[in-house]
């Protein structure tokens, strides 16, 4: 069996129940109990209590993967983490923990695997939301936070499995904000907590949190030279995953794009205009897709950014202009009620329409 180059090896559990052999029952001593003493200080308790607070609703994600080569049938397994957010068994985690996962198991606190489903996943922000396949009563779950609300300097708390150490805990602040000029879905900006806080692989999909106990962000990948910790990491905010799972106030179209203005636009496309939302990825089978939006494919590095070249560029969805990324931002709050979305864009020099018919992508994944 092999191991995706960013998990952990499966642990021998897992392979008995995917491969339906049979295990060894032996009883494994669980850990020594601890009692907190009464010397901690402020920040120690703090900690501490958010800790307990949170761990039972954090979970660790095996998946299991079976591949065609020469003939002959091999299995890949992989290892993240992830964090229960509804009573109904919604776990959110990032999008490359169960990418191409034909199975999923989730190992809750009490040590129980549960097979769960996949139900929506946008590569591009590495966040995902899987469901157990069966109810489970009495399960924790953890507060989505307002990650708007969060400032440089803060405390900020991690709870993974770096390496398949399950319930890892580690302390750091909030070191920055990150904004890379990305959209998904071409209107939910793009932007990430940076954290000094250890993050590992293995950690990818845990929740990253604050003070309160509230779930801040998801773990995605880190941003180093070696692949391991090295006081840099990056997390998705909460409220990008809130805007992305609920459809309620906006529409799904399918779309990751890059925001060019009026000086990229003419260095780029030798054009004269204001701005525009260049398109280098399309979701197959999403309502871009289907009303006939292209993708780039073409990698190039221009204007210090790595772009996908090649796609449509979107000149206006519906009367909003792609004038700036604010316009872009607002955009999706002017045809929140409209299922036909008219779209004009450009494409190999020639400017042509489009309708993005959005009817059927009206969903709340935080509410289902």
């Amino acid at each position: 069996m092999k191991t995706n180059d960013y998990f952990f090896s499966v642990p021998a559990l897992l392979l008995c129940y995917l491969m339906s052999t049979s295990c060894s029952t032996d009883v494994i001593a669980g850990p020594k109990e601890r009692s907190a003493p009464d010397y901690l200080t402020r920040e120690e308790a703090k900690a501490t209590w958010v800790y307990k607070t949170v761990l039972p609703a954090v979970v660790t994600i095996y998946t299991s993967r079976r591949l065609f080569q020469q003939g002959q049938e091999e299995q890949t397994g992989g290892l993240g983490s992830g964090v229960l957010i509804s009573p109904k068994g919604h776990v959110l985690t990032a999008a490359h923990v169960v990418a191409g996962a034909d199975e999923i198991l989730v190992k809750t606190q009490d040590g129980q695997m549960h097979p769960a489903e996949f139900l929506f996943s946008e590569a591009s922000a590495d966040i995902a939301l899987i469901r157990f396949m069966q109810l489970v009563p009495g399960l924790s779950h953890a507060e989505l936070g307002d990650s708007d609300q969060m400032t440089v300097g803060q405390a900020a708390y991690a709870i993974g499995s770096p390496y398949g150490l399950e319930n890892s805990f580690s302390v750091g602040i909030i070191s920055g904000f990150r904004d890379f000029g990305r959209f998904y879905d071409g209107t939910i900006k793009a932007e990430f907590i940076q954290t000094d806080a250890a993050i590992n692989v293995g950690n990818s999909g845990g929740p990253l949190l604050n003070s309160q106990g509230q779930v801040i962000g998801i773990a995605s990948r880190i941003l180093s030279v070696s692949g391991g910790f090295q006081g840099i990491g990056f997390v998705v905010p909460s409220n990008t995953a809130k805007a992305l799972l609920s459809f309620k106030n906006r529409v799904w179209m399918g779309i990751e794009g890059i925001y060019l203005n009026e000086e990229g636009i003419a260095r780029l496309l030798n054009r004269d205009l204001e701005g525009g939302l260049l398109i280098e990825r399309v979701a197959k089978g999403s309502p871009a897709d289907k009303a006939g939006l292209r993708g780039g494919s073409v990698a190039a590095r221009m204007l210090g950014r790595d772009f996908l070249l090649g796609g449509d560029l979107v000149i206006s969805f519906g009367t909003e202009a792609a004038c700036s990324s604010d316009c872009l931002v607002n955009a999706h709050e002017r045809f929140s009620e409209s299922n036909q979305l008219p779209v004009t864009f450009l494409r190999g020099g020639v400017v042509m329409e489009t309708t993005i018919d959005l009817s059927l992508s009206r969903m709340d994944f935080l509410e289902e």
